[in-house]
């Protein structure tokens, strides 16, 4: 079936890109968020887990309602069980007042536990309990407390291997799986990055009143060559970086970080003027290297201008060059290796 924007109940203009893996995650998204059911967002650090979990939130019947927040790794483990049910007063040292957990106060809406495969073992059983009761029990409390949350969860962990390693209860996981939105990594939807990259020197002018209109076609082609440890989030505080950089203008292969670039290829030339015309080709265009160059760098400048002349699409570049794109794509990663 094609998938396309069009056929999506919900809006997500700000969820970029139209690459088959990542509207395939839109069609996901479209499906579990009318759901009250718990969904787990997989994926590597920096591909938009936060961004999917406020998309099924505002999709969902919860949207009138803000969505509560609490990253399982970014609050100390002797805190985040408060911070999760609450505590009565007197429940330990230091406990002055109640506190009213986010279960507590996201109740009738959505609790987005950012980072699940950090929270502390002895707390997962606490979690299960909430998931299959819909009831808490603050710290130091004798009551119970019904809870009504939309809870999703997202990890950047393989939560499978966490549970063979013994650090994720196996039927917490069962619980969190029924639903799941495995994201990809930046690399495995290259053809979006032109898109994004577009998107964030938007957000970035826009921000900071810069005049940098355009991304040169060079740039494009090297981010095409990256493997982007850091994806989506790594993409967009190059674009900040490069904004800052060129000032206006366009963004250039020299305002780029180091681990991005690779050596430069000069333009190719026309041909001579007073050479005699071929009235059966279009274009003719020579290839000035000195003597000494050898065929791998020949073809390694070939393809790079190849790229950088095609605006960095690489299913364009592959066949001008009469390759396949998974001969093209091992090549540019080759020249990565080499930098």
């Amino acid at each position: 079936m094609l998938l396309s924007r069009e056929k999506l109940h919900g809006n997500y203009d700000h969820i970029i890109g139209e690459s088959t893996v990542h509207l395939k995650v839109l069609k996901r998204i479209d499906t579990f968020a009318k759901s009250d059911k718990i969904v787990l967002i997989s994926g590597e650090t920096g591909t938009g887990k936060e961004l999917v979990a406020h998309a099924l939130h505002a999709e969902s019947p919860y949207a009138m309602h803000p969505i509560g927040i609490v990253n399982c790794a970014g609050i100390a483990e002797n805190l985040i069980e408060s911070e999760l049910f609450g505590h009565e007063k007197g429940a330990f040292t230091g406990a002055d007042n109640q506190h009213i957990g986010l279960f507590e106060t996201a109740s009738g809406s959505t609790l987005f536990l950012d980072e699940i495969g950090e929270l502390p073992i002895r707390l997962q059983p606490k979690l299960l309990r909430v998931l299959q009761e819909n009831e808490i029990r603050r710290m130091g409390g004798t009551k119970q407390i019904p809870v009504k949350v939309r809870v999703l969860a997202a990890t950047n962990i393989d939560l499978i291997e966490a549970v063979a390693a013994g650090k994720f209860r196996r039927d917490l996981y069962e619980r969190l799986k029924s639903l799941h939105i495995e994201l990809p990594a930046l690399r495995e939807r290259r053809e979006d990055i032109p898109l994004l990259a577009k998107h964030f020197l938007k957000k970035e002018t826009n921000a900071s009143n810069q005049k940098v209109a355009d991304i040169n076609p060079e740039v494009l082609s090297l981010f095409d060559a990256y493997d982007w440890p850091g994806n989506i989030r790594e993409l967009e505080g190059v674009i900040g970086r490069a904004v800052l950089l060129a000032e206006e203008g366009e963004i250039l292969p020299h305002h780029l970080p180091q681990d991005l670039r690779t050596p430069q290829v000069d333009p190719l030339p026309s041909a001579d003027a007073t050479a005699p015309a071929n009235p059966n080709a279009t274009e003719y265009s020579v290839l000035p290297f000195p003597m000494g160059t050898t065929l791998q760098e020949i073809e390694k400048s070939a393809i790079l201008m190849t790229l950088a002349r095609e605006n960095g699409n690489k299913a364009k570049t592959a066949t001008v060059l009469g390759i396949s794109r998974t001969t093209l794509h091992t090549k540019l990663r080759t020249y990565r290796s080499e930098t």
